[in-house]
């Protein structure tokens, strides 16, 4: 008998790597269905608008699938409720998914273990002493380590995304957890490409002009997106552009010089077009 499959992810609301994950599990298991915490479809790919996708209540509240952080002192609860009724889930996780639980057997594909807890530097980034977001996460930390911890042991079986992350789980988890690299995408790579308008003048008369370097990143204090930008305010030869969203937009505008750096929010899937020399993360 053919094993019923599911597919669990943290939450549908943006645009990234571990997104295409799920886009690639889902097209390698086109009859399971998505668990997740939010979804939200104008945040994320739109080929999740044609999969079965099933959500937590908490799905229902606008603020919780625009920024899933602020439901921070919920989703353990939430996330012990997402029972899946599946002979094995694949959750491809970075602090939820791999707490989900399950009548079957669960792969946990980790792209890391939880930043919040266990480098909350990278998840808070410059956020001071007495800012909202570090008072929660220290008063929470002691039972959301104790949850993880436990969560971390109902896997079957753990996979790592890279070396850096293989490390980690060892030194959080103590578990040896093998590594599986995530997928190539062609669609990305080999794409049709379009010049992007709103590099007119700095990439050239249609923005189309290559000879500068790329950045793809979310601007979240782990992706460190800061200290390139501050790395080519020292380079005026050289050219940064800067494709992502996100809060920490302001703190790496500090070091902005425009004629060396330029700045797009968009989307980047299919429109970096010319020659770089990429810097993705």
């Amino acid at each position: 008998m053919t094993p019923r499959i599911a597919i669990a992810h943290d939450y549908l609301t943006r645009r990234g790597g571990a997104e295409r994950v799920v886009l690639s599990l889902a097209k390698a298991f086109p009859e399971a269905e998505i668990h997740t915490l939010f979804y939200e479809p104008e945040q994320t790919y739109p080929e999740f608008q044609q999969m079965r996708i099933r959500t937590s209540g908490l799905n229902r509240f606008g603020a919780f699938r625009r920024d899933p952080r602020i439901a921070l002192p919920l989703l353990a609860s939430a996330s012990s409720r997402m029972r899946i009724d599946a002979d094995v889930v694949i959750a491809s996780s970075s602090g939820w998914a791999h707490a989900f639980p399950t009548t079957g057997r669960k792969i946990v594909y980790c792209h890391s273990p939880a930043r919040w807890l266990y480098l909350p530097e990278d998840y808070l980034g410059e956020a001071g002493p007495l800012d909202p977001k570090r008072i929660a996460l220290k008063a929470l930390t002691p039972f959301l380590t104790r949850w993880d911890q436990r969560a971390a042991r109902t896997a079957d079986k753990y996979l790592a995304n890279s070396s850096v992350v293989r490390e980690r789980i060892q030194r959080v988890y103590g578990i040896d957890a093998p590594m599986l690299f995530p997928p190539f995408s062609p669609a990305v790579a080999e794409g049709e490409q379009e010049p992007i308008s709103q590099l007119t003048g700095w990439a050239g008369e249609d923005g189309s002009d290559d000879g500068h370097y790329l950045v793809v990143s979310r601007l979240q204090p782990y992706k460190h997106v800061d200290a390139v930008i501050e790395a080519f305010a020292g380079m005026p030869e050289r050219r940064l552009l800067v494709i992502g969203r996100g809060p920490e937009k302001r703190g790496a505008s500090s070091t902005w010089r425009p004629r060396t750096c330029a700045w797009w929010k968009g989307s980047p899937t299919r429109r970096c077009g010319g020659r770089t020399a990429t810097l993705r993360r």
